[in-house]
């Protein structure tokens, strides 16, 4: 579960270090009661735990302790440590400094400093959402020859699938477009920049033909990134809970 940073430009993008947007993070790993690996510097070995309790006024978390006493003893003893979980197909990590034990009511705890920096780790191939057919994502496109129209059938933090209709407009495999535009249903409109790395043509049940094209963002703001992946939790969890 450990994730290991490989590059200065994974971390840079990754990294989130705004108070309220870590804020929310925490309260989801809470709320859904994820399983949070903690890590002593000393050890590979790792305790699994729970996010119990988060104090904004005094600026700590609270994990439970484990049942190994010898483990517990190992992480207090760390200078720092490293916490990791997945949480909606998302790799999450922090590490902190000044682990100390503590009480929630009766029960052993670990307490930790709030992070200021989480890394938040998700890569185009963890996680792809095929878009909806009733409620479309549109993505207009800053072609030379003007703003060509196409829906987005599928969309991660990386990239989109998007289609549209050959006598509207085609791409070309390796193109580059800035100033598009993609509308998140209930989320907002956000100005992108494509990268087409694939095209081809699908004949729908109907028998009309159809353009696709498999884009990659290019410099995705951190903002939108969070927009798009806040848009895809929302419709996976909306899925999840009417077929649940």
């Amino acid at each position: 579960m450990k994730i290991e940073l490989i590059s200065t430009e994974d971390r840079d993008r990754y990294l989130v270090n705004h108070a309220a947007e870590i804020e929310r993070i925490l309260r989801e790993l809470m709320d859904d009661k994820n399983i949070v690996a903690l890590y002593g510097n000393t050890s590979k070995q790792f305790l699994l735990s729970t996010l119990v309790a988060i104090d904004l006024d005094k600026g700590y978390l609270l994990f439970e302790q484990g049942v190994d006493a010898a483990m517990n003893a190992q992480l207090l003893g760390s200078k720092e440590c490293t916490f990791a979980t997945t949480h909606d197909q998302v790799h999450i990590q922090f590490s902190s400094a000044g682990v100390t034990a503590a009480k929630l009511g009766q029960e052993a705890v670990f307490r930790v400093p709030i992070p200021r920096e989480i890394l938040r780790l998700q890569r185009r191939e963890y996680y792809r959402l095929v878009t909806s057919v009733i409620n479309p994502v549109k993505c207009l496109i800053n072609t030379s020859a003007g703003l060509l129209e196409s829906v987005v059938v599928d969309i991660s933090i990386g990239g989109v699938g998007v289609l549209a209709y050959p006598e509207v407009g085609r791409l070309k495999a390796g193109e580059i477009y800035h100033g598009c535009r993609i509308t998140l249903p209930g989320t907002g409109e956000f100005a992108v920049g494509l990268n087409v790395c694939t095209t081809f043509e699908i004949t729908l049940k109907n028998g009309r033909l159809t353009h696709r094209a498999g884009c990659q963002f290019i410099d995705l703001p951190p903002s939108v990134e969070t927009a798009i992946q806040r848009y895809i939790i929302q419709v996976d969890r909306e899925r999840r809970a009417r077929y649940s």
